[in-house]
């Protein structure tokens, strides 16, 4: 079986629009120059599976922190990034 690699999410080149929102779904206007551009994006409340940083508030992200990441199929570009459920003062 096939597995893939992502690129890791630059932050800092990253545009991020919420769109809507609710405890456990967010839709989002992702816009990345060069690489992708989502319109309209839905992503969903999971657990980190790894390390990283939150687009949002550019906080660290620690493995098993509750955060949305995309929920589209098939898998985007943006898979591997996340926004920190604190980011929106939900409770975890």
């Amino acid at each position: 079986m096939k597995t893939r690699e992502y690129a890791v999410v630059d932050p800092e080149r990253v545009r991020v629009e919420i769109l809507e929102q609710s405890e456990n779904t967010l839709i989002i206007r992702w816009v990345e120059p060069g690489r992708c551009h989502y319109g309209e994006q839905r992503w969903r409340r999971r657990h980190a599976r790894a390390s990283g940083v939150c687009v949002v508030s550019r906080r660290a992200i620690r493995r098993g922190d509750a955060v949305f990441c995309p929920a589209e199929r098939p898998t985007p570009v943006n898979a591997s990034a996340m926004i920190s459920v604190e980011a929106f003062g939900y409770s975890i």
